[in-house]
């Protein structure tokens, strides 16, 4: 018998916003989880807001929603999160 599984778990960026001087940008986590064999399949898939980035006069952080992210962290799985963010 075949078993195949597989999971990926990432943060995405969502469409930036720009209200005057201030770029918000909603950040999300995508989570995909599949398993077959050689006569099922399934599939879960889940997309959740966990944090939104702000960047206005003051500088650049995260507004945490449901988990603890700081800016670095979203930089790293978002490496163009300041090209998103620009003005």
């Amino acid at each position: 018998m075949h078993d195949n599984a597989s999971a990926t778990d990432r943060l995405l960026a969502c469409e930036p916003i720009h209200v005057g001087d201030v770029t918000l940008l909603p950040i999300t986590r995508v989570k995909l989880q599949s398993h077959s064999t050689a006569s099922h399949a399934w599939l879960d898939a889940s997309k959740k807001p966990v944090a939104l980035v702000v960047r206005d006069a003051d500088g650049t952080r995260t507004i945490d929603i449901c988990t603890t992210l700081s800016i670095e962290q979203v930089r790293e799985q978002i490496p163009d999160l300041d090209d998103l963010l620009a003005l």
